[in-house]
């Protein structure tokens, strides 16, 4: 089966004939080294909490200055964060794909894949063997494959007689 990558709303779905691989680049170099998902992994938690932290202290350093100067209006300070939050959020989406999480699921170890509407389904056992349970939102190109390439791995993994 032919290796395949699709872009999906953070990162990519990497799938070959042995797992559902989720990257940040599409890449089959960070593909082939992501490890199995975990129960420590999170979805990119930390870079979320640290541009927050960002904005509340650039803010906080806009606000302090607009008190500072009296000549300043409070309509002005106001503005400056409006616009030093979109420059943040815009930032965010430029950079949304690196805030993905790198993990892999091989098949042998998904209980069910499912291709419902426009979301990936997937119930599988991670790293530990405790069982997770993944809704991805995918194009339907790539909910195809991915269930196509899941059933494959288990007609071959079945014994033959």
């Amino acid at each position: 089966m032919e290796r395949q990558h699709f872009k999906l709303a953070q990162g990519y779905l990497n799938i070959d004939e042995h797992a559902l691989i989720f990257t940040r680049s599409g890449n089959w170099q960070e593909a082939d080294g992501a490890k199995e998902r975990s129960p420590k992994q999170r979805a990119g938690q930390l870079p979320r909490i640290l541009i927050g932290a960002a904005l509340v202290i650039v803010g906080g350093l806009f606000f302090s200055l607009g008190k500072l100067r009296s000549a300043s209006s409070g309509g002005s300070i106001v503005l400056a964060l409006g616009l030093i939050g979109f420059g943040v959020y815009k930032m965010y989406q430029l950079l949304n794909d690196d805030f993905g999480p790198v993990f892999r699921i091989p098949f042998a170890k998904v209980e069910q894949l499912k291709f419902v509407d426009d979301h990936l389904e997937i119930h599988f056992l991670d790293a530990t063997f405790k069982s997770q349970h993944l809704s991805v939102l995918v194009t339907l190109e790539a909910g195809i494959y991915a269930d196509e390439a899941w059933r494959r791995s288990r007609e071959q993994d079945r014994p033959r007689g």
